[in-house]
């Protein structure tokens, strides 16, 4: 991994992982796991923003008869 992706994701929970005691295979698990959760919570976050943008587009006052 990138010490640049490293840093842009969180310093800390990759410092982290390189401290605690195990083996290097459980090392990339641990690290894969860290991307499949930053990769859903910006699913999340997308979703999320999209939804927003909608709501506004259905609160629109409506035309009155």
């Amino acid at each position: 991994m990138s010490k640049v992706k490293q840093k842009a994701a969180g310093n800390s929970l990759y410092a982290l992982v390189q401290r605690v005691q195990m083996t290097d295979r459980e090392r990339q698990v641990a690290v894969g796991a860290i991307h499949i959760a930053e990769g859903v919570a910006g699913a999340v976050l997308w979703v999320k923003e999209k939804v927003a943008a909608m709501g506004t587009w259905f609160l629109k006052p409506s035309v009155k008869h």
